[in-house]
């Protein structure tokens, strides 16, 4: 009708949201998500671009080259040094969007003192925070550079040996790194929401678990985090060091049961990694992780009394190896178990 004014709304992302009010959602959630990520922290961290409907990512590796050890000639008109080549290989992985959402109703939103917003995207990105660890962790997992703890020869026998994580173990895991030219780090992605990287003490890092970490603390050489000369750069999570190793707990590192002999007993597997193992996509990028909230009466006609609404998120991720024998993967069981079931998974 002519004579009433009309607005169109700023929308953002989520379609009924206000780009601002989107940035506060979206900046909330990453907030949730980011300290509880590990592995996401030691990779070379790739942010899809927006709109770009990728389902691949891409990173690269370049290969050493030799010494030059022959002494150059001296020219005599025709001799010149032919020039060596660069090898760059492009590794490719696929990423894939995740996500999840829960629904709300009209008499929650009404009756219910507590922020319900935020308290249900508290939720929701503790969820997409081991989601996304997950997915990063199993392909990790997958490496074929591995030693079995105390001289077991697989992981049947490591179960069935009781074999525990030894100091050999980890010196050998350190010499395999050096021996392969794997750099320590020397700079790490900090826990927070951007992509910036902060310095730390050089070292390789050994990401594993709280029962791993207990039989860590009994070998002669450990260094609890709070012993260290300044405790301040520690970075998050790590509890301490053995020789060249910085080892960050996961509470997201559950064990594998083997599939012969050892069947029933937990195996865990620590990660010992050296600069540009793999490659990540980061959830700090824009359009890295996103939420997506309507609101009530959203969904028009499906919802004609205004009565439910949906609050989610959603996210592009994906991970590979880049050098394998830059990552060398420890199998031991552990002294110390908790027989409990664990409780984050009763939810049905």
């Amino acid at each position: 009708m002519s004579g009433i004014a009309t607005r169109t709304p700023v929308l953002g992302t989520s379609g009924f949201l206000s780009t601002k009010v989107q940035a506060v959602y979206d900046r909330n959630l990453l907030l949730r998500v980011t300290p509880n990520e590990v592995f996401d922290r030691f990779g070379q961290a790739k942010v899809i671009p927006a709109k770009s409907n990728a389902k691949k990512g891409f990173a690269y590796r370049y290969k050493n080259i030799l010494p030059a050890t022959t002494p150059i000639a001296e020219y005599s008109g025709s001799n010149i040094k032919a020039p060596n080549k660069i090898v760059r290989e492009e590794v490719e992985f696929a990423v894939n969007h995740y996500g999840d959402y829960i629904v709300y109703t009209d008499e929650l939103d009404l009756y219910d003192f507590d922020t319900v917003n935020s308290s249900f995207l508290n939720v929701l990105g503790d969820q997409a925070s081991i989601t996304l660890d997950t997915i990063r962790r199993d392909a990790l997992r997958g490496g074929t550079n591995v030693i079995f703890a105390d001289g077991a020869t697989d992981r049947d026998t490591v179960a069935t040996g009781g074999k525990l994580i030894t100091a050999s173990d980890l010196k050998l895991a350190t010499v395999k790194l050096k021996n392969q030219r794997a750099k320590k780090f020397k700079k790490v992605i900090t826990g927070s929401t951007k992509i910036a990287t902060t310095p730390i003490r050089a070292g390789y890092v050994g990401v594993t678990s709280p029962e791993v970490i207990e039989d860590l603390r009994n070998l002669a050489g450990w260094k609890d985090v709070e012993n260290y000369a300044d405790y301040s750069k520690a970075m998050p999570d790590e509890i301490g060091s053995w020789g060249d190793i910085r080892f960050i707990e996961s509470y997201n590192n559950d064990p594998v049961d083997p599939t012969g002999a050892g069947a029933g007993t937990n195996v865990y597997l620590t990660l010992v990694l050296g600069e540009d193992a793999y490659a990540t996509t980061s959830v700090r990028g824009k359009g890295g992780i996103m939420t997506k909230v309507k609101p009530l009466g959203s969904a028009g006609a499906e919802d004609p009394l205004d009565q439910y609404g949906t609050i989610g998120w959603k996210a592009i991720a994906g991970c590979a190896i880049l050098n394998e024998a830059f990552l060398v993967r420890l199998e031991s069981v552990a002294s110390i178990e908790d027989a409990n079931a664990k409780h984050y998974y009763d939810y049905s």
